[in-house]
């Protein structure tokens, strides 16, 4: 037991220097801190630090909190080094559409991180399908508590919403399973979140051009009374022989006690070569309500044009939903989307038990 509790008095010590699968960007607008608070990425997502493991998802998101002297019970860990992660998501779907009704297992990631010392880590992150995967070393050693990132990721842009469908990730540029090879340097001093990265522009393995991919995203965070206030804005910008693509938006939330909205919007311009600029638009907005620990209920709005100079071919998608936190480790999330694209409208239904450590 000693031993036990050593090991997670460590991972907590160790995951202060690196103080967000997808994230739940929510939780970065109700306790106003930075993602990798609980991730190791500075930017969120996938694998979870000690901290965010072991601490805050079994005592601040759950129904049912784990005692201090019961959370040692489980241990993500190797060595005192080397620890494991995993994002487990199965799914119903139901389709008004096309008719579709069918289990999905959605997400299969194991998350392996090895912390080298204070300041530098290794993170792997592979995929269930294809050939996904994320590989990267992080060293914490710029100022202003900064890091630099080297390999293979997700670049930083916008809010990493869970739902991949989100028409901020999905329609744009940020398929599902979408990463690329580069480096990124970021800084995070207290209440701002700022980084810039520069990447092969390709989800391939290597880059036939001399063009390259630039991304940048920057977060303030400010508490006025009881009010939590953050916004910010995303650029990415990639340069290939066939075409040029340039998109930015603002990202913004707010935070007023057990109620949070959040959302982003995006301009898209995809210039291909000898063809006239396409120019699209998508947004995601989000409102959450904590009806009690472990328990929100979701309302979303989406909204994408993919061409702004065109009357019709707009896509608006409406959502409720609820997310069960009964334990630290399940996330039980039924949901309801309504599609209108200005010739029909019709329902999606899903449900989803999400498992992840």
């Amino acid at each position: 037991m000693q031993r036990k509790l050593t090991l997670i008095l460590a991972g907590l010590i160790v995951s202060s220097w690196s103080v967000y699968s997808t994230a739940l960007p929510r939780f970065t607008a109700k306790v106003e801190q930075k993602c990798n608070l609980c991730h190791v990425s500075p930017t969120g997502g996938g694998m979870r630090n000690a901290f965010g493991s072991q601490y805050f998802a079994m005592t601040e998101m759950a129904v049912h909190k784990t005692a201090l002297d019961q959370i040692s019970k489980f241990q993500p860990y190797v060595s005192d080094n080397i620890s494991l992660g995993l994002d487990m998501r199965s799914m119903y779907v139901y389709d008004d559409n096309t008719g579709q009704s069918s289990f999905f297992q959605m997400q299969g990631s194991f998350y392996v991180s090895a912390q080298l010392n204070d300041r530098f880590s290794v993170t792997f992150d592979k995929g269930l399908y294809g050939d996904a995967f994320e590989i990267y070393g992080m060293g914490y050693i710029l100022p202003y508590e900064g890091c630099f990132r080297v390999g293979k990721f997700l670049p930083s842009y916008g809010w990493q919403f869970d739902d991949h469908t989100s028409f901020v990730r999905e329609k744009m540029v940020w398929i599902p399973g979408y990463s690329d090879t580069g480096f990124e340097l970021g800084i995070y001093p207290y209440g701002i979140s700022a980084s810039v990265g520069f990447f092969n522009g390709s989800n391939g393995q290597f880059d036939g051009d001399k063009g390259k991919a630039v991304s940048g995203r920057m977060e303030l965070r400010k508490h006025i009374s009881n009010i939590g206030l953050g916004g910010g804005g995303s650029v990415y910008m990639n340069d290939t022989p066939a075409r040029d693509i340039t998109m930015f938006g603002p990202l913004y939330y707010l935070s007023l006690g057990k109620f949070i909205y959040m959302g982003e919007a995006d301009w898209l311009e995809n210039r291909p070569l000898g063809v006239d600029a396409i120019k699209s638009f998508a947004m995601t907005q989000q409102v959450c309500y904590m009806i009690t620990q472990g328990v929100w209920i979701n309302g979303t709005y989406d909204f994408h044009d993919p061409d702004t100079d065109l009357k019709n071919g707009a896509l608006t998608r409406y959502g409720l939903g609820i997310n069960y936190f009964p334990y630290g480790f399940l996330e039980i999330q039924p949901n309801i989307h309504i599609y209108d694209d200005d010739i029909e409208t019709y329902v999606q239904y899903d449900g989803q038990f999400h498992f992840f450590f």
